[in-house]
């Protein structure tokens, strides 16, 4: 049986203080590579240098001693990108009749003939009338760029904090930034406390453009 998954806010005081005294010790060994503010498994090297660095999932202190926040920070272009192609995927996927659905739902392969059965492709993309004669992945890049120049989704920039986690208290990060950086994240944690560590949105929608090109290079890092 697999061991159960336990919220680090169901836990005692004395618990989640131990476990936050593992992260301050691990945010410290690394305060050469990452500043002292933050751990991120990201190689921030390879991440800067690729120009295209816009999401990292980092760990950093609360100003609770027994609290310690497991974040996903992106920018507000990554934001724009994600809901603009949910909105391309569920306008797609509502054209499906029930047996197209479960036609793209699930993986079909054929033997490669040339390797005598011993490599297995994946059967072309089937392409439907109802998406003028495109794949099912194709329309969706097709209406994503269409969303995106004619009727794009307001992004606002903020922190939402997500319960449930087993390490730490969840929490994403939208910030206004045509790229990440350790200012960047240092800026955003700050405010953050300087907020109260409280859920909060902009009022100002951000300034955002569509771009399917994200990077964020993890290292294997030793706890």
């Amino acid at each position: 049986m697999g061991r159960k998954h336990t919220p680090f806010t169901s836990l005692s005081r004395r618990k989640r203080r131990a476990k936050t005294l593992h992260i301050k010790n691990l945010i410290y060994r690394e305060r050469d590579r990452l500043g002292g503010i933050f751990f991120d498994e990201c190689d921030q090297v390879a991440a800067l240098a690729s120009g295209r660095w816009t999401w990292s999932d980092i760990i950093f202190l609360s100003q609770d001693p027994a609290i310690f926040w497991n974040a996903e920070i992106i920018t507000a272009n990554v934001a724009f990108a994600d809901a603009v192609e949910d909105i391309a995927f569920n306008e797609a996927f509502s054209k499906l009749n029930a047996a197209e659905t479960q036609q793209e739902m699930h993986l079909d392969f054929t033997p490669d003939v040339s390797s005598n059965g011993k490599r297995w492709l994946r059967k072309p993309a089937l392409k439907y009338p109802q998406f003028d004669g495109l794949t099912f992945n194709d329309f969706i890049d097709k209406r994503a760029l269409e969303i995106a120049r004619d009727n794009p989704p307001a992004i606002y920039c903020g922190y939402r904090i997500l319960p449930g986690y087993a390490s730490g208290i969840g929490l994403q990060i939208v910030v206004e930034a045509d790229r990440l950086n350790r200012a960047v994240i240092e800026t955003a944690i700050a405010d953050f406390r300087a907020r109260g560590e409280r859920n909060w949105i902009s009022d100002v929608p951000a300034r955002v453009c569509y771009s399917d090109k994200t990077i964020c290079t993890p290292l294997k890092i030793k706890e």
